[in-house]
């Protein structure tokens, strides 16, 4: 693969791509959608989902998903900015992904995800059983879509093994795409879209091209307030933001019924329609400083804070906001200890293709995310895309707007004919 790859590069990759004829349906869901139209051909034929036996997660399984949820919170927000990720999500096209690798790779994923001992075929399982159980909802909406991209014209073997483990446990679509084209770009972002309400409508500007592979992830979440704000809830006030300026924002008003408290923060709890998802809170206590108090914050202490809730009355007051970040994630991944799968010489991704000349190694990790929270309830919808790339010569691109060298030169000695420069091309 890595021989017809580089020779793909240097000839400068094709602009021309052999026509698709079917046009398919992406499904890869774990929830009902409208399905997206996609101009693509289905690497799922004769790959049919296997059942899987639901499991109960353990302690190990919550406080290792606990620790790379907030981990990656802290490894990713922005200082003085609004800062959004959903864990879930990129966990979930992380999951994916590490089904490909192996070896030392296959080891870092297995740390990062599932930090308390936990291998790759436990949190299959347990990602498995958590999607089915959060995606069945009796009010509002929750779903959860996977799908997995590759390019078309090099060759690549995607190992069947590896789809199947895909299809089994995240439900993902797999396709063959010609990545040469815009059509893709806009199919992917169109999936994306589609699979997020809205919410994330493009997650991917362009194909690189030594880029082979994408792993996609997108979830969405929608659902009222079990007490809706009243519009004499909501009044204008003053919020502070950085350097003690303050700005105008509408407040909604209530009196709520769980509190938390520990000794860097307090808040609360607000419980949605569909009595599976809550709302919470958490406010740095006066003198603690919000980047101190993100920077202190376990896995830990975030599940404690929550468990140890007070039933007790508690008046608040909370801006309406609107929320949109987009991150590369590879920089805090590798903070958190994902490094191998990085690097093109370390990577070993050999479960993903079916062939031995692998080269594939992750380029980059892609997430956005966005929310709404007003007085009906929240609207929030994320994406990941993970980029699988492909050692060799990547395409050059050189323009000649500046003064240049040129020759004319004679094959066999390679001495020049004629030699020049040219300065202006309009004197």
């Amino acid at each position: 693969m890595k021989r017809n790859y580089k020779k793909l590069c240097l000839i400068g990759i094709p602009a021309a791509a052999a026509v698709i004829a079917l046009i398919m349906l992406v499904t890869g869901t774990f929830s009902g959608y409208s399905p997206v139209k996609v101009y693509a051909s289905n690497l799922m034929e004769g790959i049919t989902p296997q059942k899987v036996e639901p499991i109960s997660p353990n302690n190990n399984f919550y406080r290792s998903t606990a620790d790379f949820s907030i981990d990656l919170f802290k490894n990713s927000y922005t200082k003085g900015k609004n800062s959004l990720i959903s864990p879930t999500s990129v966990y979930l096209a992380l999951g994916m992904t590490a089904n490909g690798a192996d070896g030392s790779t296959l080891k870092e994923f297995e740390g990062l995800l599932g930090k308390y001992g936990l291998n790759l075929n436990d949190l299959n399982k347990y990602y498995y059983t958590m999607n089915k159980s959060m995606t069945q909802v009796e009010s509002g909406r929750v779903s959860i879509a996977n799908s997995i991209w590759y390019r078309q014209d090099i060759g690549l073997d995607v190992s069947r093994e590896f789809l199947q483990t895909n299809a089994d446990y995240y439900g993902a679509a797999a396709y063959k795409a010609d990545f040469n084209s815009t059509r893709t770009v806009k199919d992917m972002n169109g999936w994306v879209k589609n699979n997020t309400e809205g919410y994330i409508d493009k997650i991917i500007d362009k194909i690189n091209p030594n880029t082979v592979m994408y792993l996609i992830n997108a979830l969405y979440f929608e659902d009222e307030w079990k007490n809706i704000y009243t519009k004499d809830e909501v009044e204008e006030g003053k919020f502070q933001i950085m350097n003690s300026k303050t700005i105008s924002a509408q407040f909604m008003n209530s009196i709520e019924s769980v509190y938390l408290q520990d000794e860097k923060s307090e808040g609360f709890v607000k419980p949605y329609k569909n009595g599976q998802y809550s709302f919470v809170s958490l406010l740095p206590k006066e003198g603690e400083d919000i980047d101190s108090y993100i920077a202190s914050l376990t896995g830990d202490n975030f599940i404690n804070v929550i468990k140890n809730k007070s039933q007790n009355a508690v008046i608040v007051s909370i801006p309406k906001f609107q929320a949109e970040y987009k991150v590369e994630l590879k920089e805090p991944l590798e903070k958190m200890g994902l490094k191998t799968c990085f690097d093109p010489k370390k990577a070993d991704f050999t479960k993903m293709e079916g062939t031995t000349n692998n080269d594939l190694y992750v380029g980059e990790v892609t997430h956005k995310a966005a929310i709404t929270v007003d007085e009906r309830g929240t609207k929030a919808g994320a994406a990941t895309a993970v980029e699988m790339d492909a050692m060799g010569t990547t395409a050059k691109s050189i323009i000649f707007n500046r003064p240049f060298v040129y020759a004319i030169v004679d094959n066999d000695t390679d001495l020049p004919l004629f030699i020049g420069t040219m300065m202006n091309p309009k004197e």
